[in-house]
């Protein structure tokens, strides 16, 4: 039988007639086209953004086995993927791990910049890395020696593009520049492959570790191999026990984690890494979007595949009478499936070839199709299981009526295909609703978060990047400040040894305070200068801000005192009624080196949200003129942070009195809003993957709409002759359709809300959802399907009734 079905002269005779069936029903073949290929080039999109999202650092030695340590601190709630290099040598020794690698953050060691003859550059992404980073990096060394550079002070290897962006070629080993910081001669002695993109590392220049192994502050990602048979938790749980001992100085409200490498680059970012990571959240939304429009597609394919059965009748009735059977006739309608499916597919991979670029732009990738072929295996198969998957209701359908019931053309009447018509037609509406509502309520939560109070400014500001903390803090230096408060435009300005956008650089841990038994807290600690509170917009609840005019608010290191300001939360935490009752008192606490501090309570402040306004709120101890991180930045509040000059006027002081080269200025407003780059990313896609739904169900609409009016044509014609007004048949066209979106809103608003009201629930601050949006997303698709019927409807209602009757 299957023998018989599938011979070669039967075979392609499906093919035959299935091109003639095509040619013929041309409307129905451009509809079902248009839907299947923008589904299906949205899948093909999904897959390549999703292929590459999961292939990162897949390709690292041992890369199963390697992980990062992560430091989470139980008081805030915070994680920091950063550690003391001054870890390695008690970590070796832990049962389980093979090796250790620690790379130091440059950043946190000099300011890069450096200069080549008359030329001034600042290097980027430096790393300081120890002489195994081989055994846990793939590193493509195209010329020099990277074990010379690991093994020896004043080498250097670059990256490819950054030994040409320097030099001005990538043939740079055995060149020198000098670090502008401590006037120290660097040799170039390796030059080596840019990191592909799908990897989390992001390393531009290389230099030896060794120098710097030792110290404690947290400037390291610190990465173990573990042996396969590892106990990851005993593991975690003895990092933690190394580093609360190394740090005992300052806190013990530490835990430490081992992040798995492969699961690092789709994990939620921190504000430190190497670079912007992804997120599995946008990936998942990603392929559930893409799915969604192919099963809107696939219902717009089955839903005019039965409607057009009253057209194809007396073809099918025929063939039966010639004696085809039930099974003959489904490999006939499925075959014509797969065509269709095989040229939307066709269709799909020239759509993907013209809106790569911008799908690139939209999730900031670099995805590239390179060659079809190694692609076509699966794309054919896909998209035959597609067209069966499509095809196969209504061929079953179409082919199990009788004999008598084929012949009369009442095809699409019976209750079974108008039943499972009208149910597509209400997934699809509801489908389209929910994404709409999706889309609204991720911008709106959006939003509700970049607008949220941090209680600091962010309009208005300007940061001066990575000056030298030497240069910040000397008390001597005041009159840096005092010179820019001289430039037209310029309103005031602080020092400060961390990034109000990112988190803060250093810990302090408050161990007593006057008349409060039992009372420690750690905390950040944000080093300043005066006009702290002035400079950064903060709210001052009670005292005043850090002065001049009290010479002994600085930072006193012989005498251990200093003026701070304290956030509001532990005010409230140490017992005190009034913000007032602070003032002037004195707590006693330790920060970096610097132990048994004595800070007078100048101020209290409203809590500093720091970082992302989605991250749990950390408190922060302002102090006068005490930093530990070896760099910092000036943030100066202006009159208008987009005037050129006045950023020309910064840059040209800064350079004459701090002798700074390559000085960068950057808006703290722009810095902020780079926070919400992926959750921008991924409003977007919702965004615009709605907008296709709404527009495949109006092809769905569109398609049932024409077909019903074709079958409906005498019953119009007969009531025109009776009377009926244009308005009153379009009515009566386009009331079906609204029916169908009102049912369609009855399974899209709670389904919505629960999802949504779940998604909000993940935040510590969130919108409550509006039913406004809901009755909105109502009224644009309820508009579009019914202007998109009306169309139809008042075509239909235009044609003369002897057009229609002249036959009967």
């Amino acid at each position: 039988m299957l023998k018989h079905l599938f011979s070669s002269s039967l075979f392609s005779n499906y093919i035959v007639s299935a091109f003639r069936s095509l040619v013929r029903h041309k409307m129905n073949l451009v509809l079902t086209v248009i839907g299947l290929s923008i589904g299906l080039a949205a899948a093909l999109m999904i897959t390549l953004f999703t292929l590459n999202e999961n292939s990162y650092d897949n390709f690292q030695p041992d890369a199963s086995r390697t992980y990062r340590v992560v430091m989470h601190q139980k008081l805030s709630g915070n994680e920091y993927p950063m550690t003391s290099p001054h870890g390695y040598q008690f970590l070796t020794k832990v049962s389980g791990v093979e090796d250790v690698l620690n790379l130091i953050n440059g950043k946190f060691l000099w300011t890069g910049k450096v200069s080549i003859g008359a030329d001034n550059f600042k290097l980027e992404k430096i790393i300081a890395a120890p002489e195994n980073l081989t055994d846990f990096i793939a590193i493509d060394v195209l010329q020099g020696d990277l074990a010379t550079v690991l093994s020896q002070p004043n080498k250097i290897a670059l990256s490819s593009s950054e030994a040409l962006r320097l030099f001005g070629s990538e043939n740079a080993v055995g060149k020198t520049f000098l670090l502008l910081e401590n006037n120290q001669t660097m040799e170039v002695s390796a030059v080596f492959a840019d990191f592909n993109d799908n990897s989390h590392y992001a390393m531009s220049s290389i230099v030896s570790a060794k120098a710097f192994m030792h110290i404690r502050g947290k400037i390291s990602y610190t990465y173990l191999k573990l042996s396969p048979d590892a106990d990851v938790d005993n593991i975690a749980t003895q990092t933690t026990e190394i580093f609360n001992r190394i740090w005992q100085d300052e806190s013990n409200e530490l835990r430490f984690d081992l992040q798995p490498l492969l699961d690092i680059h789709l994990a939620p970012n921190f504000t430190v890494d190497m670079k912007i990571g992804g997120s599995e959240k946008t990936v998942l939304i990603s392929i559930a979007l893409s799915l969604l429009l192919l099963l809107i597609s696939s219902f717009n394919y089955i839903n005019m595949s039965i409607a057009q059965a009253g057209v194809r009748a007396k073809e099918v009735g025929v063939r039966k009478v010639l004696g085809a059977s039930k099974l003959q006739l489904i490999v006939q309608f499925l075959t014509e499936s797969v065509a269709i499916a095989l040229i939307s597919a066709l269709f799909a991979c020239g759509l993907v070839e013209l809106l790569l670029p911008a799908f690139n732009q939209l999730v900031g990738r670099e995805l590239v199709i390179g060659n079809w072929s190694q692609y076509l295996f699966e794309i054919i198969v896909t998209t035959v299981a597609i067209g069966i998957a499509s095809g196969l209701y209504p061929a079953v359908f179409i082919s199990s009526f009788s004999l008598h019931r084929v012949l009369s053309g009442d095809f699409g009447r019976g209750k079974t295909a108008i039943l499972v018509r009208k149910s597509l037609m209400i997934l699809q509406a509801a489908l389209s609703v929910s994404l709409i509502i999706a889309a609204a309520s991720l911008y709106f939560q959006l939003h509700h978060l970049q607008n949220l109070e941090v209680n600091y400014e962010k309009n208005q500001r300007l940061r001066v990047l990575d000056v030298p903390a030497d240069l910040l803090f000397p008390k001597k230096n005041q009159s840096f400040y005092q010179a820019l408060s001289t430039i037209d435009g310029v309103i005031s300005s602080t020092p400060i040894d961390f990034d109000l956008t990112k988190s803060t650089n250093a810990g302090a841990f408050v161990s007593s305070i006057p008349g409060v038994n039992d009372f420690s807290q750690g905390m950040g600690l944000g080093g300043v200068g005066f006009n702290v509170v002035q400079a950064l917009g903060l709210q001052l609840i009670a005292g005043r801000d850090f002065s001049a005019q009290y010479q002994s608010d600085w930072f006193n290191e012989q005498q251990k005192t200093v003026a701070i300001i304290i956030p509001e939360s532990v005010l409230m935490a140490a017992g005190y009624k009034t913000a007032e009752q602070a003032i002037g008192q004195i707590w006693h606490f330790g920060a970096g080196g610097h132990q048994n501090l004595q800070g007078k309570i100048v101020g209290v402040v409203k809590d500093v949200k720091i970082g992302s306004a989605r991250n749990i709120a950390y408190p922060v101890l302002f102090v006068c003129g005490l930093t530990i991180p070896s760099t910092g930045s000036v943030v100066i509040e202006v009159n208008d942070q987009h005037s050129y000059k006045i950023q020309k006027d910064i840059i040209n002081l800064v350079e004459q009195r701090l002798k700074l080269n390559a000085v960068e200025i950057e808006l703290v407003e722009h810095n902020y809003q780079q926070l919400y780059q992926t959750d921008n990313q991924l409003v977007d896609m919702v965004a615009i993957f709605s907008a296709l739904a709404v527009f495949l169900t109006c092809v769905g609409m569109f398609g049932l709409a024409s077909f019903s009016a074709q079958q409906r044509g005498q019953e119009i014609a007969i009531r025109k002759v009776l009377g009926a007004s244009r308005l009153s048949l379009m009515t009566l066209l386009t009331g079906e359709s609204i029916v169908l979106i009102g049912l369609s809103l009855l399974i899209a608003f709670p389904v919505s809300y629960y999802f949504i009201n779940n998604w909000l629930n993940n935040f510590n601050e969130r919108i409550n959802q509006s039913f406004i949006i809901y009755i909105a997303a109502a009224i644009v698709v309820g508009l579009v399907t019914w202007f998109t019927v009306a169309a139809i409807a008042l075509r239909t209602a235009s044609v003369k009734p002897s057009s229609s009757l002249r036959y009967e």
